[in-house]
């Protein structure tokens, strides 16, 4: 028997309304989440398309054994993987690497690309391939719709339209493609808009949780014999969202997108290419969605009286990536190069005192040249083996900056002696700019992976990689103590370090695959030992801690700095075929996060957590009744949490809890398909882990409490293809 190329752990689709009845009736795309086999032995890769009633794509997730979701706010969620989450996973939307245009991911990767407008988000199984790129801590990719070339030279008009309203949020989401194609050219639009209002918990609704996004885009594509070509455009335009997490809410984004690709084949050679590039300006504020928060005391007029503050950015990105792959000995190989080269900016005013300014980032610059090579082969009827080695080169700088504060020192130097507030910012922005504001690494990740079939019915995968990872610009440059950290969300104040090392992750993991035909089961075990691990740690200098304390309302800020950790655990999927129509599935995940330096445990890891599902499947209707069982998380980082003197959090345990969820899909035809849903049916009270703390006063959720989970929320969505 060889490893099935069959969707053998459809347990994943336990986690979304997986209408397997419906692939089997009928050519139109249905909405699930598979694993599937590439090939003989080659890795699997999770499919997940969405099916619940799920608006930011980064919560699909949560439906992936050892996969999460950090919840900064309704449409700034970041994928956690394993216990690593952010900067750390390797996320691309249709191979485009978006860092985000502003120093908080407020608009992480995913942001960029509506659930409605979503494909499928293809997340690879435990060690990440080196062709797939850089990260330390796994890799997804969303792909955006697109209709098909049709099979001959008549011009074909398609569309795929969808309509979704949900109860909890008061939301309402529209989205739609439509193309027309024949077999050598297609030309499509896409369109969407999402809005929601504050949703709804068991104790009231929480505030700055409301949001609104619209998309529109246009593509165009080629293809004649071995030649592809693909062209598309998109424009994102967020408004008026909150991020209850973070000290802003999201005033606007507006952001355009391109993306060009080319495939071919020369002389048995597959060549394939692409550029891209993104351009964003992204305004932020404290008073916008949330009442403004009085976080100073210092007599001067941008402190007095409430603290109203907004913050402009903007981003400017451009990459490539250029492969070639041909078969060699008993595989094939993969030889490439990528880059991306990035500048940030960002400044912080105060609307209410025109002169006040803090130029955050200043013409930040972050350019990255990696090339690699990959060997995959079958070396047997029961052998898989991939070998890979990636180097990366990663230059920063950064220009002079400098801030209103410090402007009155240079102004009046006697009039601020040490000790003041504006000599300390001062002090701070002199040692800032007369330093190397300079940074080179050279990167090195290696991956070794084999699957062997065992027995008939057992595949065994092993794998050893070596992962790097460069510090962030924020990691680096940033000199006065705010909250620009990437989306941490633990209510600290920051300062930089540009010292730091990059990140190197050894890791290890075991699987086991037994497949029985109606029965299966897949464990993994795996463990990374990372070293230079960054972490904030309690910053020591004078100046960052008067400056934090009196100005911006955290007098216990911290800096980034290398540390180690590790990180272990155990996820599986399971299931079994009760008859034609009745199939039950599981998936478990567990991983622990420690720092090996000190006894303390890692920030923001994910609790144990148990997804139980029961399906009824028809091929017109699929019905799906989840229990989700999330473990209590009393593994907290007190490092970045336990501080009495921070009112923006709190070192509590996040309590466990229980969800039931409801969902129902109906083919009423070939075009035609309606969703029904209902998820925390019993409208549970319960706090989520990875919500972040609450930074927003005179809320249901107490300032510095962990957000409250969305009560009974209640769904439909039409979708209509043609």
């Amino acid at each position: 028997m060889k490893f099935p190329n069959r969707t053998i752990f459809v347990a994943l689709s336990s986690t979304l309304l997986c209408e397997a009845g419906f692939a089997q009736s009928s050519t139109e795309q249905v909405e699930e989440i598979t694993v599937i086999g590439r090939a003989e032995f080659i890795e699997k890769e999770f499919t997940a398309r969405r099916t619940g009633s799920t608006v930011d794509t980064a919560k699909l997730m949560n439906q992936v054994p050892g996969g999460a979701a950090n919840n900064n706010g309704p449409l700034t969620g970041q994928i956690q993987y394993r216990g690593m989450f952010g900067p750390r996973i390797n996320v691309r939307v249709d191979g485009m690497l978006i860092h985000g245009g502003g120093p908080n991911w407020m608009a992480p990767p995913l942001h960029h690309i509506p659930a409605g407008l979503m494909e499928e988000l293809v997340v690879e199984q435990g060690i990440a391939s080196i062709s797939t790129g850089g990260g330390i801590g796994g890799a997804a990719t969303a792909l955006w719709k697109r209709p098909d070339f049709a099979s001959g030279s008549e011009w074909e008009f398609s569309g795929d339209a969808e309509y979704a309203v949900g109860s909890a949020d008061s939301s309402n989401s529209v989205s739609g493609i439509f193309g027309i194609s024949n077999a050598n050219h297609r030309f499509f639009t896409v369109g969407s808009l999402d809005e929601g209002e504050n949703y709804e918990t068991p104790f009231g609704d929480a505030t700055a949780t409301q949001y609104e996004r619209g998309v529109h885009g246009i593509g165009y594509g080629f293809q004649s014999g071995v030649h592809e070509f693909d062209i598309v455009l998109h424009k994102i335009a967020t408004e008026d969202t909150g991020t209850p997490s973070l000290p802003m809410d999201i005033d606007w984004f507006d952001t355009q997108t391109w993306n060009l690709s080319y495939r071919t084949e020369l002389s048995s050679v597959g060549v394939e290419a692409r550029l891209y590039g993104s351009e964003i300006s992204h305004g932020m504020s404290n008073f916008l969605l949330r009442q403004t928060p009085d976080f100073s005391s210092l007599p001067l007029p941008p402190f007095a009286g409430d603290d109203k503050r907004n913050v402009l950015t903007d981003s400017d990105e451009k990459g490539f990536k250029l492969t070639l792959d041909w078969e060699l000995g008993a595989g094939t190989a993969i030889v490439g190069v990528e880059g991306k080269d990035a500048t940030h900016n960002a400044t912080v005013y105060d609307p209410d005192f025109a002169p006040f300014f803090v130029s955050n980032f200043n013409d930040t610059k972050v350019e990255n040249l990696a090339w690699f090579a990959q060997w995959s082969a079958n070396l047997s009827s029961r052998l898989y083996v991939e070998a890979g080695i990636r180097s990366e080169q990663v230059d920063m700088s950064t220009g002079a900056v400098d801030a209103f504060p410090a402007q009155l020192v240079d102004m009046n130097s006697s009039m601020w002696p040490a000790g003041t507030p504006p000599r300390a910012v001062w002090m701070l922005r002199e040692a800032f700019n007369s330093a190397d504001r300079t940074a080179d690494d050279n990167n090195l990740d290696w991956v070794l992976k084999s699957r062997y079939q065992a027995t008939e019915t057992l595949v065994v995968e092993l794998g050893v990689a070596q992962k790097t990872r460069s510090p962030l610009y924020q990691e680096r440059f940033l000199w006065i103590p705010l909250e620009a950290n990437a989306g941490i969300g633990d209510g600290n104040n920051y300062v930089g370090n540009r010292l730091l090392r990059p990140e190197e992750s050894q890791q290890v993991e075991l699987g086991l695959d037994w497949d029985f035909g109606d029965i299966y089961f897949s464990p993994r075990l795996f463990y990374r030992d990372v070293d230079d691990y960054i972490q904030g740690v309690a910053a020591i200098h004078p100046a960052v801690i008067g400056v934090s304390a009196n100005a911006n309302g955290d007098p216990t800020p911290l800096m980034f700095a290398n540390t180690d950790a590790e990180f272990k655990g155990l996820d599986l999927t399971a299931g079994f075929r009760l008859t034609d129509n009745w199939r039950a599935e599981a998936i478990a995940s567990r991983v622990r996060g420690e720092r090996k330096d000190i006894d303390d445990h890692l920030y923001r890891v994910a609790p144990d957590s148990l997804r139980l599902a029961l399906y009824y499947e028809t091929n017109t209707m699929a019905a799906k009744i989840e229990q989700v069982v999330v473990a209590d998380q009393d593994r907290l980082s007190a490092t970045n949490t336990n501080d009495p003197t921070n009112p923006n959090n709190s070192y509590a345990i996040s309590n466990g809890y229980t969800l039931t969820n409801l969902y129902l899909n109906w083919l009423v035809s070939n075009e035609l398909t309606v969703s029904l849903g209902t998820e925390n049916v019993f409208d549970k009270g319960y706090v989520d882990h990875l919500s972040g703390f609450n930074r927003v006063i005179n809320s249901v959720v107490p300032q510095g409490s962990r957000m409250f989970g969305q009560g009974r929320h209640v769904f439909g969505r039409l979708q209509f293809e043609w």
